[in-house]
C-alpha cells in the first residue's frame, strides 16, 4: 500500500547518517486533525536527505503539531506540517500507526491537498481492517 502523510517533525540522526534520523509522520483524521502515524527512516536516497533537510529547517517550530506528542528515542524537532510525503507500508497497526513504512518520495505541492483529503476518508475505512 502507499499513503500520503504530512511531516510533523524529525529525529536526530544516529551513526554516520547526515541531517536526520527519521521523519515523524501524521495523517488527518475524520475531523481534519493531524494525528501521529509513526516514523519513517528508510527508503531515502542520499541526495534526497539534503533536499528534505533544507525544507525541514525552513518549517521548524517549537510546538509539536500533534495533539498527543509522540515519544521518540532520539531527540525530536517539530515542523509546521505542510511538507507531504508518500510512504509504502504493509498496513495499519491496532493503535493507528503505519506498519513498516518506507519513504517513497515527496508529494507535489498542487496534488498534496487533494490526495490528503481522499486518503483521510480511506483511513477510517482501513481502521476496520487493521491487523
Amino acid at each position: 500500500m502507499i499513503h500520503t502523510a504530512f511531516v510533523g517533525g524529525w529525529t536526530e540522526p544516529r551513526g554516520s547518517r547526515p541531517f536526520f534520523g527519521s521523519l515523524l509522520l501524521g495523517v488527518a483524521d475524520e475531523q481534519g486533525e493531524l494525528r501521529y502515524a509513526g516514523r519513517v527512516a528508510s527508503g531515502f536516497k542520499d541526495a534526497q536527505l539534503g533536499v528534505i533537510w533544507k525544507q525541514l529547517r525552513a518549517l521548524k517550530t517549537k510546538a509539536a503539531p500533534f495533539p498527543v506528542v509522540p515519544e521518540t528515542i532520539e531527540r525530536a524537532h517539530w515542523v509546521k506540517p505542510t511538507l507531504a510525503v508518500q510512504v509504502h507500508f504493509s498496513g495499519w497497526t491496532k493503535d493507528g500507526r503505519l506498519r513498516r513504512p518506507v519513504f517513497a518520495g515527496l508529494v507535489d505541492k498542487d496534488a498534496k491537498r487533494e490526495r490528503a483529503h481522499k486518503e483521510r476518508h480511506s483511513v477510517a475505512a482501513d481502521a476496520t481492517r487493521r491487523d
